[in-house]
């Protein structure tokens, strides 16, 4: 082979390892963020009265005491509270109660809606007694009412 020969065979290779590395070198770039926040909401209720006598701790108990009883004749004593949602988050609210000493019973509270956030709802507890006789003298009776909230 002539040097001509070779000389124009590497000139060739040269020029043929030059395009393919130009080709390899060259790229396309590009980037895309996608981003997501979520806020929980709060959730609380408080329980408050504005009957004369109570005895309120912190929004979370409240109590109260009936006065005495001063007749044998059947009768009660109401105790109205209200519940409060003081977060974002629906409340769904079940009441129990215990079984107050015969013959007294515990004045029932029907179903609660479920309470929306901010709002509030008025309820009324209490005991209520048929006739009372000398075995009922200086007896002291409670109910308790546990108030609970879900959501």
């Amino acid at each position: 082979m002539g040097l001509r020969k070779a000389a124009g065979l590497l000139v060739a290779a040269g020029l043929a390892v030059g395009l393919i590395g130009a080709g390899v070198s060259a790229q396309f770039t590009d980037s895309a963020v996608a981003t997501t926040t979520i806020h929980v909401g709060t959730f609380n209720i408080d329980i408050s009265s504005s009957a004369p006598g109570v005895v309120q701790v912190d929004g979370t108990s409240v109590t109260y005491t009936c006065p005495d009883i001063q007749s044998s004749a059947a009768g009660s004593c109401s105790f109205p509270f209200t519940l409060t949602n003081t977060g974002s988050i629906p409340a769904t609210i079940a009441i129990s109660a215990t079984v107050p000493a015969s013959p007294f019973t515990a004045v029932a509270i029907g179903p609660v809606a479920p309470i929306a956030g901010g709002a509030h709802v008025d309820l009324s507890g209490g005991l209520q007694w048929t006739e009372l006789f000398n075995a009922n003298l200086n007896q002291t009776v409670s109910v308790t009412y546990t108030i609970s909230a879900s959501a």
